[in-house]
């Protein structure tokens, strides 16, 4: 109709206001959502910047490797015509030389190195995405449970995506953020069910569950048994047997494909069955102690939740104090009702002024808000990330009572869960002294004070972890990291020639510089005369990789260098580059083995050695074939290091 004809009476249509003046309505009525908004982009640049500001690491770049493998022949191998990954000896491949670790992280390697080509930022920047959008369920889940609570949510959202832990192991071409991802959409997808019924809720939480065993076998058992305790501890009085029948059938598909994958790469019921028999981790059946094994390594586990500050102690023993007082029924009861119905007298005295009794009454409302804080909703998420880290500490594969350390890359998962703890001791804190909760967010939020002094010490200096660490994770990624992997790789590309042998004695290290070097030569004495994989399989290979009769142009050795080899080998190969480099990858991502600034060589560092020219140790050793064992199988492979850390990729 147009103005016209429109009668003189008729009302014109309100104008809608323009978006920007919708927008910044929405912001005044929302500013906490709109505060997250902001946090969430601030960690996603966190996350996604630089990400090739250091070389991939030990555990890095077999990932990176065997995802380009799959990308260009279609199979998870460690066989890429050049070059072999596969542990100690390729003790980690099948007969076929399939790898037998969990396939996705390989299959997310692959994608994105089809969708951005094959670099160091490609090979991180899926996980790093992974990361992001873990921090975006961790918001949609705060406020499941938290929604009438927007400024609580913001802190506990805060505590997480600022979290230099957790930003640093979402910045790995690894398992890490598919793991605290997996566990938050899981217990997401569970609690949706439980509330809706929906069969798409429950039809998810398989999904993720089986995606979580296929990314990390010990990570995927605990994200399904932590769920299932979770709902056994709350819920099993309240479950009709027809739950329990649909709960039963989503874990018996996960359990039915977990296995029939084991079965297929040979972890189960092959010649070589069992993860340890692939892996060749040494020392599960070394302990000689009192405790029990299992005792230990939860004991183990759990201090280093509070050494490495995931969770501080101080908080935690605020944490559970609220919680019990909670339990006693003192908590959720306001100061108000106490006062009106205390003993039956009138909330005002004989004679108060009637503005007195209304003050009295605010201060009495006021009273009601500080002590209404949710403990019992933060405490059901705190108990998820809980029940995950017990589980995953007591299915590690991993002897802690060796090193004395826990492997916390195995229960990383639970960081974003346990951290809301943080959010809420400050929002109590904020609610009482608003100085005192903003100091404190900023002592916990910047810092690792909540450890002290129990912080845990660096193992290559011995050093405390005591620091400003998100100021200086911030610093760390904007600049180049120089790793021991980057130079020696530098090197090399510049130096070697096409197809050069060269002898790394650990594989860790081997596997490292192949990423950045494959290309340009080959990594020689792999395969040892122990090696599990069957003649027939290691005859199609290159014959460099055997390390009898084998004789590098090349040696690099990563660390103190044994005085005996060196002696051995001083007639055929000399020292031509020591870079002032440490030889270990300090830039990983566990906080007690990670420096934020490059360390020096401190006498570890890294010893380049370059064949003398010869006419008699030319290449294939034809004078002695003994001499090359003699080089390549003498070197101590795990000089210096307890033998567990370097067993397995």
């Amino acid at each position: 109709m147009s103005a016209a004809s429109r009668s003189p009476g008729a009302a014109a249509p309100a104008e809608r206001p323009p978006v920007t003046a919708r927008l910044l309505a929405r912001a005044r009525n929302s500013p906490h959502t709109v505060l997250a908004a902001a946090v969430l982009a601030a960690a996603a640049y966190l996350c996604l910047v630089n990400l090739d500001y250091a070389a991939l690491w030990h555990d890095e770049a077999p990932t990176a490797l065997i995802g380009r493998n799959l990308l260009q022949q279609g199979d998870i191998t460690g066989w890429d015509g050049r070059n072999l990954v596969g542990g100690t000896s390729g003790r980690t491949l099948n007969d076929d030389l399939r790898d037998v670790l969990p396939p996705l992280m390989y299959a997310v390697s692959a994608v994105s190195f089809a969708l951005f080509g094959v670099s160091e930022t490609s090979a991180r920047v899926v996980p790093a995405l992974f990361g992001v959008l873990s921090l975006v369920l961790l918001y949609l889940l705060l406020r499941q449970h938290l929604r009438q609570h927007p400024r609580l949510i913001l802190l506990c959202l805060l505590f997480a995506a600022w979290s230099p832990q957790l930003l640093l192991y979402f910045r790995q071409s690894r398992y890490y953020a598919f793991m605290a991802l997996a566990l938050i959409a899981a217990f997401s997808l569970y609690e949706t069910w439980w509330r809706s019924g929906r069969a798409w809720a429950l039809g998810g939480l398989t999904l993720v569950a089986a995606l979580a065993f296929f990314n990390h076998y010990a990570g995927g058992a605990a994200t399904m048994l932590a769920i299932a305790a979770w709902h056994l501890l709350f819920r099993r009085h309240e479950t009709t047997p027809r739950q329990w029948l649909a709960l039963a059938a989503g874990g018996g598909i996960v359990v039915s494909l977990g296995a029939a994958y084991l079965g297929w790469v040979g972890l189960l019921g092959g010649e070589r069955n069992g993860f340890a028999a692939y892996t060749g981790v040494v020392g599960l059946d070394e302990y000689r102690g009192t405790v029990p094994p299992v005792v230990l390594r939860l004991a183990i586990y759990a201090r280093e939740l509070f050494t490495a500050d995931w969770v501080s102690w101080p908080v935690l023993l605020w944490f559970a104090g609220v919680l019990s007082w909670a339990a006693m029924g003192d908590l959720r009861r306001p100061r108000a009702a106490r006062t009106a119905h205390g003993g039956g007298r009138p909330a005002r005295s004989r004679g108060a002024r009637p503005d007195a009794a209304a003050k009295h009454g605010k201060l009495a409302a006021r009273e009601a808000r500080r002590d209404d804080v949710p403990a019992a909703a933060v405490g059901r998420i705190v108990l998820a990330g809980a029940l995950f880290a017990l589980f995953s500490a007591a299915l590690s594969p991993q002897p802690v009572w060796v090193l004395g350390v826990a492997d916390l890359r195995y229960y990383m998962g639970a960081l974003p869960l346990l951290l809301p703890m943080k959010g809420l001791f400050v929002e109590w804190l904020w609610r009482r002294w608003p100085i005192a909760g903003g100091a404190a967010l900023a002592v916990l939020l910047l810092s690792s004070a909540g450890a002290w002094p129990f912080n845990i010490a660096l193992i290559h200096t011995g050093e405390r972890t005591l620091g400003l660490h998100l100021p200086q994770f911030v610093q760390e990624i904007h600049r180049p990291y120089r790793d021991s992997m980057r130079v020696v790789s530098e090197y090399l590309l510049r130096y070697a020639e096409q197809d050069d042998l060269v002898y790394v004695p650990r594989f860790s290290d081997r596997e490292a510089l192949i990423f950045t070097t494959g290309d340009r030569v080959r990594y020689c004495c792999v395969l040892d005369e122990n090696t599990p994989l069957p003649a027939a399989t290691t005859a199609k290979l290159g014959p460099h990789l055997a390390a009898r009769g084998t004789i590098p142009d090349w040696i690099v050795l990563f660390g103190r260098p044994d005085p005996e080899y060196m002696a051995r080998i001083a007639d055929r190969f000399a020292v031509v580059a020591q870079p002032d480099v440490y030889h270990y990858p300090t830039q990983r991502p566990e906080i007690n083995l990670h420096a934020f600034t490059p360390l020096p060589a401190r006498g570890l560092g890294v010893h380049i050695l370059q064949r003398r020219a010869a006419k008699e140790l030319s290449c294939g050793g034809s004078r002695s074939p003994a001499a090359g064992w003699a080089l390549c199988a003498s070197w101590p492979r795990c000089a210096g290091r307890a033998a567990t850390a370097c067993s397995s990729h």
